[in-house]
């Protein structure tokens, strides 16, 4: 029975690349590419961990703070893991879409747990072996392991997975707790947000953070014994005390067995709360006619506020770009003060406005999961005597209204706060508008192509699907090629030129595309 529930668990996670074309060349080209992503990704990262840890061992192994070395990495460890998949544990364990269908046939529901569990668990760690591969790495190299050091690592990289899928699943059941008493996408919205300020000041106190890190090393142990004795305790027994080398796998054991145990007892409740809903009367007096066209955007429009999976993830590139156009304006004289301390620069701002404005508009993929996301309703919208291209161009216009105004605008303050000229006032508007039109049209292209109708939970289409990221890292490529286009025609054409030629790019791009869309991608949306 669990084999089985596993099974659907992982093709599910996989459907992206399993899906269809299985054993094709299309099929395997797909899962090569995805491969070399997944690669590259982890590469970065462990090379971007491997350079941390390489500056913090040399001062503490001089003060005799190797446990810390290895606390920190712990806690660096349980950081990655609970932020990259806090946001799936609700919709995982409690959102899936099959919970009714599993609910009512003779499995017990700590199996169905049990199922869900399992595939977030190696996504956790995933995310915990790549920052203590690199740690262990490091030590072992600049410093070297005792026996007890090597088994307590052993214990560690078996036991921390379970402490960080404790903590995520336990603020998923407390997510779930909070969208059953109050407006779904109002708690989801919430929770998120407190996750991203947590989030951005990390980062924007990321160098103090670190020098902290190296150079205060008694205050941070200190607080370390004090506030996360577990760390403490794998720390110590990774540095070779044998005293403390239990410690840690009975405390992570314990709390993994107690929320288990707590998500066991409470899961048929939750889930079933999941499927209540309030019964609300219907005003029928104040219906208006209108077109097929705006009826359809407003069926996406509720689809998108009311899913709170589908509004914080895609709606989130576009607050980063109104929050750069601010940040713009707040800090516009410090910003005029570097331009001026670097005179080769002031001419690119341009073209640096619109690199960093048009990476945000990237993440503001609306459209790619608007066709997989009609799942096995789509017959509704196909029985509609309304023709696919009006469908097709409504997902498209949804879109562009939410994702170009911002750009535009940011682009166009901006431009014309720093002192730029009335023709890269102009470029600079146009060129974020045509980012955000070419990630909309991208993005139905891509949403056509990789269809996924069979997700249980809507995070396959929204977070985990091969059209979000085609679209997403399609659109960081053009981003990327444009950026070296510039470096190497630096001397060659002016900003402005440069930045005409770039907008006159991305509107021969729209307009292939658009034409894709409305004919390969009429006779797609037909066969789905």
């Amino acid at each position: 029975m669990i084999g089985a529930l596993l099974k659907l668990q992982f093709r599910s996670l996989l459907g992206a690349v399993l899906q269809r074309n299985r054993g094709s060349k299309k099929g395997r080209g797909t899962a090569v590419l995805l491969g070399f992503l997944f690669l590259y990704l982890g590469v970065a990262f462990v090379g971007m961990f491997g350079f941390l840890f390489h500056t913090l061992i040399e001062p503490y192994h001089a003060a005799g703070l190797d446990w810390l070395y290895f606390a920190m990495a712990g806690l660096i460890a349980l950081a990655l893991s609970i932020f990259g998949s806090v946001f799936l544990a609700q919709s995982t364990l409690y959102g899936a879409k099959d919970n009714e269908l599993l609910l009512a046939m003779p499995i017990p529901p700590r199996l169905i747990l049990l199922s869900r569990m399992v595939p977030l668990l190696a996504l956790n760690a995933v995310f915990i072996y790549l920052v203590l591969g690199p740690a262990i790495c490091v030590y072992a190299i600049q410093v070297g392991f005792s026996t007890v050091g090597i088994l307590a690592c052993i214990l560690s990289a078996l036991t921390l997975p379970l402490l960080a899928q404790a903590i995520i699943c336990l603020l998923g059941w407390v997510l779930n707790l909070a969208m059953s008493r109050m407006n779904k996408t109002a708690a989801s919205v919430l929770y998120t947000a407190i996750f991203l300020v947590i989030y951005f000041y990390v980062y924007f106190q990321a160098v103090p953070i670190l020098n902290a890190m190296s150079t205060n090393g008694a205050a941070l142990a200190s607080a370390v014994q004090i506030w996360v004795w577990p760390l403490y305790a794998m720390g110590a027994a990774c540095a070779g005390n044998v005293s403390l080398l239990p410690w840690f796998p009975i405390v992570a054991l314990a709390v993994f067995g107690l929320v288990c145990w707590i998500l066991s007892a409470t899961f048929l409740d939750s889930a079933r709360k999941q499927h209540v809903r309030k019964r609300r009367r219907v005003d029928y007096s104040h219906l208006q006619v209108g077109s097929a066209s705006r009826a359809l955007e407003r069926k996406e429009l509720r689809r998108f506020l009311n899913s709170a999976v589908y509004l914080t993830n895609m709606g989130l590139g576009i607050v980063m770009v109104a929050a750069i156009g601010i940040a713009g304006l707040i800090f516009r004289s410090q910003v005029l003060e570097f331009l001026n301390l670097l005179p080769e620069l002031t001419a690119l701002a341009p073209i640096l406005l619109c690199g960093m404005a048009g990476f945000m508009v990237t993440m503001t993929c609306i459209s790619a999961p608007s066709v997989s996301l009609e799942g096995k309703n789509l017959w509704l919208l196909k029985s509609l005597p309304v023709s696919t291209r009006v469908i097709l161009r409504a997902k498209l216009r949804f879109h562009c209204r939410m994702a170009m105004p911002v750009p535009c605008v940011v682009g166009l303050v901006l431009s014309v706060s720093y002192g730029f000229g009335a023709a890269d006032v102009i470029l600079c508007t146009l060129c974020l508008g045509l980012l955000g039109f070419l990630c909309g049209v991208l993005g139905m292209v891509c949403g056509l192509r990789w269809a996924r109708l069979d997700w249980t939970n809507e995070m396959g289409p929204v977070k985990q699907s091969t059209a979000l990221m085609v679209t997403m890292f399609g659109m960081m490529g053009i981003l990327f090629a444009n950026g070296l286009a510039c470096y190497l025609l630096w001397n060659l054409i002016t900003p402005t030129v440069f930045l005409a030629i770039v907008c006159l790019e991305l509107a021969v791009a729209s307009i292939f595309l658009y034409k894709l869309m409305l004919g390969w991608g009429v006779r797609k949306w037909e066969s789905l």
